[in-house]
């Protein structure tokens, strides 16, 4: 008798490259629920599935992923759940980059000319997503650049002293941008946001984000599962150090490490509107202002204020940023039975 094996079918994707795998069968049935009680029962009921996609040996410790559903809301066209190492996020901008040209491009959402609009019921709130879309001449539908309108976000905490593990005392704001992120300044870490420096961009980002964590956790006024340091930003805005190494051309350059020190190769979504937030509530960026933000790959997000807000009792901005992702493949995974690692596994 053949052994037993569990099938999950894949769509790879990447934004800024940052992948997206997203998976397309094989994901258990889900009830119909909102989607911050969708993403507990899936934690609680489905997490194998994560952990299959996510980790060794299919996956690696910075794989990224999605499942999309069907929209809980009346506003929305479709929900979207985010994973990665550590468990699920409550927002991603890569991500939705990524979704909404995948979904124009594989033809897995009514497509228009010249722009496709798709609303993303995120554990975070509604995402629009609009992407410039083209058909070409064998008929088919192409994406460019992909602009969501995120959730409002905040500025929730200002010059925070820390003092993490191996690292000098510093200053940390902390700012919501669908996630909380603990933002501190790259000269303050005497680090350059340069490939060569990823290691120690990624202990320190993961010793700023465990301190965080232990004591500066925020509060959500709506939503409490949202109240969580998802990961800290380490930011180059100097002007001078800029216009050196990678992406002279960029207005800010930046390294997001979130989740279990994972290390985000795009300029991260979510966390640039976290940094406009920032940037707006210090009075260093103006409404309409737009920002080229560098990541460690060297891509570049749009990042724009918007307009003023409020989020509860905070003051807040309406942030969109802009990029471009693309399909890299198709897999089917399986699981066999007898395989005492095939539920996954991370060495690292």
């Amino acid at each position: 008798m053949a052994p037993t094996r569990q099938t999950i079918e894949t769509l790879d994707l990447h934004s800024g490259g940052e992948p997206l795998r997203l998976i397309t069968s094989g994901y258990p049935p889900i009830p119909d629920a909102p989607i911050l009680e969708r993403r507990r029962w899936v934690r609680e009921n489905a997490d194998h599935v994560r952990r299959i996609a996510m980790f060794e040996p299919r996956g690696h410790r910075d794989m990224y992923g999605a499942v999309l559903l069907p929209a809980h809301r009346d506003d929305a066209d479709l929900a979207v759940l985010f994973m990665h190492n550590q468990g699920y996020s409550t927002m991603c901008g890569h991500g939705t980059i990524a979704l909404g040209a995948a979904l124009v491009e594989e033809g897995l959402f009514p497509a228009t000319q010249p722009e496709t609009v798709i609303r993303f019921e995120t554990p975070a709130g509604l995402v629009t997503a609009r992407i410039e879309t083209r058909r070409t001449e064998s008929g088919s539908f192409e994406a460019g650049l992909v602009r969501f309108t995120n959730v409002p976000s905040y500025l929730a905490a200002r010059d925070i002293a820390v003092h993490p593990h191996g690292l000098p005392e510093l200053r940390v704001d902390i700012a919501f941008g669908g996630a909380y992120y603990g933002i501190v300044d790259a000269k303050e870490l005497g680090l350059r946001v340069e490939p060569s420096q990823t290691d120690a961009f990624t202990r320190a980002g993961a010793a700023i984000t465990e301190l965080l964590r232990r004591d500066h956790t925020p509060t959500h006024p709506s939503e409490p599962d949202l109240g969580f340091v998802y990961g800290t930003i380490v930011v180059e805005r100097d002007p001078l150090s800029i216009g050196e190494g990678q992406r002279p051309d960029a207005d800010w350059r930046n390294v997001t490490i979130f989740a279990e020190a994972e290390v985000d190769r795009s300029p991260c979504g979510s966390g640039t509107s976290a940094l406009l937030a920032q940037a707006g509530a210090r009075g260093s960026l103006a409404l309409g202002d737009e920002i080229r933000n560098a990541s460690l790959t060297g891509a570049v997000f749009l990042g724009r204020l918007d307009e003023r807000t409020t989020l509860g009792p905070h003051e807040a901005f309406v942030t969109s940023v802009a990029g471009q992702g693309y399909v890299t493949g198709r897999s089917t995974f399986v699981v066999d039975e007898r395989d005492p690692l095939g539920e996954g596994f991370l060495l690292r």
